[in-house]
């Protein structure tokens, strides 16, 4: 009888410690909300919203941008794009993809579902759904990503000791590469407080195109900027002006942060 009940006990644990473990592969990031300010020349033109939720399985990673100050005037174009991260099997995969683009730009609008097939080491996704008017029927055997999902991994993985990071990525409906470089770090003040930032950046291989993202270690890896670049000059950028993690109070840019003219 005591045997017995030390293998019930014994097996309790286990299922306590598999069940666990499984929650940490589906959450290990907090859940967050995080406003920017997109800007150009100096100046504010769009918000853009950020939010990371926990679902049964995985996340649902949302943005939102609508335009800001002069740009609000003259036009009211908005943009928002949602994924769906799951895990599947012993990995954390894409299974939905929705960008909605309303204003005077062309039909740029994306949906997309990815059914995933996974044994032992294997993964293969079939990835179907309409891009730009367009319908798409790709596969894929290993992780694929969005311009949106994609920093739910890199952020997860990011480790100032890897000098680079490379995705596969659905790219207006084709599948891409999307790696990122370790580039330089300088410390920055935001909500009052110092932080350490380091560079990431991508270069577009067919165009004279670059994106910089700078993370904060010490904000899960949260972008603070994200810098466009083409033909070598800024053209846009997005700073962090709040963020909120697990629903605690948010930390908010002031006035008053010295970012060394960078921020």
């Amino acid at each position: 009888m005591r045997a017995d009940r030390k293998q019930i006990k014994f097996i309790a644990i286990l299922i306590t410690a598999l069940f666990s473990n499984t929650l940490f592969a589906a959450h290990a990031l907090p859940e967050f909300s995080a406003i920017y300010a997109i800007q150009k020349f100096g100046i504010k033109l769009a918000e853009t919203d950020y939010q990371l939720r926990y679902t049964d399985s995985g996340y649902k990673f949302s943005q939102d941008t609508t335009l800001h100050g002069v740009a609000s005037v003259f036009a009211s174009d908005t943009a928002s794009a949602t994924s769906f991260v799951d895990e599947v099997g012993d990995n954390l995969l894409l299974t939905k993809h929705i960008y909605r683009q309303t204003g005077r730009e062309k039909n740029r609008d994306e949906d997309i579902d990815i059914q995933w097939q996974t044994y032992k080491n294997t993964r293969e996704g079939k990835i179907t759904g309409t891009v730009r008017s367009k319908e798409i029927n790709l596969k894929t055997n290993t992780e694929i990503w969005d311009v949106l999902s994609f920093q739910i991994p890199l952020m997860i993985e990011f480790d100032e000791k890897v000098k680079e990071y490379p995705y596969r990525a659905l790219l207006k409906g084709e599948i891409d590469d999307y790696k990122f470089v370790l580039g330089s770090s300088k410390t920055i003040n935001f909500a009052g407080k110092d932080y350490k930032i380091i560079q990431l950046i991508r270069t577009d291989p067919k165009k004279d195109r670059q994106l910089h993202l700078w993370l904060a270690p010490a904000l899960n890896n949260l972008p603070v900027i994200i810098e466009n670049y083409r033909d070598g000059k800024e053209h846009s950028r997005g700073e962090l002006e709040s963020v909120s993690f697990n629903n605690k109070e948010a930390l908010t840019a002031s006035s008053t942060d010295n970012n060394d003219d960078d921020f």
